[in-house]
């Protein structure tokens, strides 16, 4: 008989470790969420490692009721001086809240089925990865970015983590993750490309693949030309729909804002809001996101439909915000309690078209093709207005071929309303590391207003 897997010993200790905090008692209702995990990061610049570092991090988020007074506190540790300290302090906040009026209590036990394979979550050779096989995937972009006369920046990261929840009212549910990712930066003269890969197993990545990316880029971007600011069409690659997408959540998606009035999904639930083109949903069981079969509060994650063919159609909830909605259960989208955000859909998807990127850009009269946007910001969230820059790749499209690389331009859009005038989507799809499986798309008339000198 083989032997557990050492992910699965640590799921057991987790769960048994918080349940003794729980059964400890104190409050009327206790709820504990204990993450375990470790990180590896390589960093390079100048083709040349400059950092090698490993680091193992705990903590515990603690909820407590007493009566309808809640109190949140946390702790860097699950060392049991500095749990009792956290599950004390969250009491004393408990007591010195004013009461929540409508609280709900903790959500009772849902069943949560475990992931066909646990492989889709879990790879054992990421989370106990080789430094030499970080470094090879560094040495592999190096000699990709050498090849055109470039110089890459950008790092090597692979994760793993444990999350365990067990409450008072019968929750206790542990699962494992790991998470690969590399990106990088190729500059070559004053030309700059960009590339990315994220993944549950690092040996998916290719550092000759990224490099190559990065460096085609680099060597194409050389000389950029002005243009001025004004409406062009655009193909959107991968990172640049995952970074709308991302903002998106926080603006429209958020149970919490469209409940306090502040989603542009207000009112709107049932009409179109953007164009026919658009499905969104969240999938968080899903094996081509960095899958988890439950949220903060142990609730059995499910698909959920954002946005089907323009259509708003639904809102991520937690257990408390669902209540306060009028529903029984909440969406499976809860964050941990100690963060002000709530509930969010955090493995975002967009429904893929029929065509590849390169034939987006071969119908493309003219337009730009943007490799990703950098210093994002929202203007107005009830309109999704979004500003930021385009960065690492930006070129001019004419006739249906890219004539060559164009200076960085700042653009200011309505996310939803561009996302309706979508006219192309690449049947291939890509998760980000914004953590959204997207594919490209094209879309007409994006507002650039500003440019810049590089």
């Amino acid at each position: 008989m083989s032997a557990r897997p050492p992910w699965k010993k640590r799921e057991s200790r987790l769960l048994n470790l918080a349940d003794r905090l729980v059964r400890a008692g104190g409050a009327d209702e206790t709820e504990a969420v204990f993450i375990e995990g470790r990180s590896y990061l390589t960093r390079f610049c100048r083709n040349t490692v400059h950092q090698n570092v490993g680091t193992e991090d705990a903590a515990a988020i603690i909820r407590v009721a007493a009566g309808n007074r809640v109190g949140v506190a946390t702790a860097g540790s699950l060392a049991p001086d500095a749990l009792a300290a956290a599950q004390g302090d969250a009491l004393a906040v408990a007591r010195a809240s004013e009461p929540v009026d409508d609280w709900p209590g903790l959500p009772p036990p849902l069943p949560v089925e475990p992931l066909d394979e646990c492989d889709d979550a879990y790879n054992e050779y990421t989370g106990e990865p080789d430094p030499e096989w970080r470094a090879e995937i560094a040495c592999d972009i190096f000699r990709a970015a050498r090849s055109v006369g470039g110089e890459a920046a950008g790092a090597v990261h692979v994760e793993e983590s444990t999350v365990a929840v067990v409450s008072s009212t019968g929750v206790a549910v542990a699962a494992s993750n790991t998470r690969a990712q590399v990106h990088t930066v190729v500059t070559c003269a004053d030309g700059s490309g960009y590339a990315e890969g994220q993944s549950t197993r690092l040996a998916e990545l290719s550092g000759r693949g990224i490099g190559r990316r990065a460096a085609e880029k680099a060597a194409a971007a050389r000389n950029p030309r002005a243009l001025p600011p004004g409406r062009y069409d655009v193909i959107l690659e991968p990172p640049a729909v995952g970074e709308w997408l991302e903002y998106l959540s926080y603006i429209a998606f958020s149970g919490k804002a469209f409940q306090e009035g502040r989603s542009p999904f207000c009112g709107r639930l049932g009409q179109r809001v953007t164009g026919e083109a658009v499905t969104i949903w969240d999938d968080a069981r899903h094996p081509h996101a960095i899958p988890q079969p439950f949220d903060y509060e142990g609730m059995p994650a499910s698909r959920l439909t954002l946005i089907d063919r323009g259509v708003a159609k639904a809102v991520a909830t937690g257990y408390y915000r669902a209540r306060r909605l009028g529903h029984e259960r909440s969406t499976g989208h809860a964050l941990p309690a100690s963060t002000g955000y709530e509930c969010l859909p955090m493995h975002l998807f967009m429904r893929g078209g029929t065509e590849s990127l390169a034939r987006l850009v071969a119908d493309t009269q003219r337009g730009l093709l943007i490799t990703r946007f950098h210093y994002t910001n929202i203007l107005d969230p009830m309109k999704t207005v979004l500003t930021g820059m385009t960065r690492d790749g930006t070129f001019l499209v004419e006739n249906g071929e890219v004539i060559g690389p164009v200076k960085n331009l700042r653009y200011t859009e309505n996310a939803l309303e561009a996302l309706g005038r979508i006219d192309g989507l690449s049947r291939r799809v890509v998760l980000t590391r914004s953590n959204c499986v997207v594919p490209a798309v094209r879309l007409r008339g994006v507002q650039f207003t500003g440019a810049t000198e590089f």
